[in-house]
């Protein structure tokens, strides 16, 4: 058997963007894609805002944040 180790998700939007942090969460590496190109930055900002936001209230570490954002 092979093992998954990084996830393809096809659209950046706000569910794609959702997913790809959930994933990344669980320890995957992603890679995002969108066919609009501007998609991908706004995409990264959402998601590093969103882990943030988890991570100044407390519900993950910072340190689990970060590795999930370089995932």
């Amino acid at each position: 058997m092979s093992t998954i180790s990084t996830v393809a998700i096809l659209g950046a939007g706000q569910m794609g963007a959702g997913i790809a942090q959930a994933v990344a969460l669980g320890g995957y590496s992603v890679r995002l894609y969108d066919v609009v190109a501007d998609r991908l930055p706004m995409a990264q900002g959402e998601i590093a805002a969103s882990l943030a936001r988890q991570a100044g209230r407390g519900l993950m570490d910072q340190a689990a944040a970060d590795a999930a954002l370089a995932r």
